[in-house]
């Protein structure tokens, strides 16, 4: 049951079919475990076996830390995206020393999500945090770029990531460019085939390449054009994520765009690997019983500690705040674990306001 949670965190199924996935699982599983420490394996086996049994039973046996951290390096962005807007954030950027000190301080982490309200390649710093984290701290590395800044793409493909996603919400020029204000689909498009064709000619198998679009009632129609265009580009997977919150000009999508994409995962199944998030689970867990509230926590640019992803660095800026991981993470530990104790019987308002948490 844990072996299962975990893979399907990374988008393996139980039912493993290619040389490529078998690969896949050999190298998560010794980034979480790595064989080289056994010291660090044993303390991520503990924490993760601790952490699956308080959210799925409500036990909770000792003080359990952040498997995830969603770690923001850089604040704002070249775009300004509908659902985002940090275009209109002053750009900020994390030192690399403050980036290495999280995994000395956090050790039993084993994923990075390497942004939240900005675009990570603006930071010259990027591809040596990614082998940092990757090859000194053994670190499943994710990355969502707009890839209109894209380095080098061989540098991108060599330095360690498990997985790159590319936000593409739209193939049709006009829509994209009103979706991603200041954004160029073509440049995109352009650095994403480039990135493709390098991961092809070194024959690599990570990293895994993907389209990530954000799923609104507005660009469902989009939807067979994104699956179609990423079968052709080569990439590996195509991820819909769904809009959790209306924001001007682009909705929350319908029961019946729900059911569409429900329907094109379905029939080209064969074809692409299609990741429907925050779509397909929804009424399958205990309603209240948040996973990343137990497994994850959200790292702002300049240290400020969060719950985890949605929606509290937004909606509750100062409410939801844990701690700084850079001035006193002791605080941050007693803080979480006072909220992981009430978090079933008397969750905080702001948990009770997410999207996520009404499953």
């Amino acid at each position: 049951m844990v072996l299962d949670f975990i893979l399907s965190r990374f988008g393996i199924s139980r039912r493993i079919r290619t040389k490529e996935e078998i690969m896949r699982i050999s190298y998560v599983a010794n980034k979480i475990f790595p064989l080289n420490n056994a010291k660090l394996a044993l303390r991520r086996a503990k924490n993760i076996l601790l952490s699956f049994v308080a959210w799925r039973y409500g036990i909770i046996i000792n003080n359990i830390k952040p498997s995830i951290l969603q770690i923001e390096t850089v604040s704002g962005c070249n775009f300004n995206c509908l659902m985002c807007r940090a275009g209109e954030n002053k750009k900020e950027f994390m030192r690399f020393e403050d980036f290495s000190k999280i995994f000395e301080k956090i050790p039993e982490a084993f994923v990075a999500i390497m942004n939240l309200s900005g675009e990570p390649f603006l930071s010259k710093d990027t591809i040596k945090m990614i082998k940092y984290a990757s090859s000194e701290r053994n670190i499943l590395v994710n990355i969502f770029s707009n890839f209109s800044v894209l380095p080098d793409p061989y540098q991108v493909i060599q330095s360690g990531l498990y997985e790159i996603h590319a936000s593409v919400d739209s193939f049709d020029e006009k829509k994209f460019s009103k979706i991603r204000e200041g954004g160029d689909l073509k440049k995109v498009l352009h650095n994403l085939q480039k990135l493709v064709e390098a991961k092809r000619k070194t024959g690599k198998y990570l990293p895994i390449i993907s389209i990530n679009a954000v799923l609104s009632e507005e660009n469902t129609e989009d939807a067979e054009e994104i699956i179609k265009n990423g079968i052709k580009i080569g990439v590996d997977r195509i991820k819909f994520q769904r809009l959790l919150f209306n924001v001007p000009e682009l909705h929350v999508p319908s029961e019946k765009s729900r059911q569409k994409v429900q329907g094109l995962k379905e029939k080209y199944k064969n074809k692409i690997e299609i990741v429907l998030n925050n779509f397909e689970d929804i009424g399958t867990r205990a309603n209240g019983y948040c996973y990343l509230a137990y497994f994850m926590a959200t790292i702002r640019v300049n240290g400020t500690l969060y719950p985890c992803c949605m929606p509290y660095p937004f909606f509750f800026p100062t409410e939801s705040i844990m701690g700084n991981i850079f001035e006193n993470e002791k605080t941050f530990y007693q803080n979480r674990a006072k909220f992981i104790r009430n978090f079933r019987s008397n969750p905080p308002q702001f948990c009770k306001q997410c999207p996520i948490y009404k499953r």
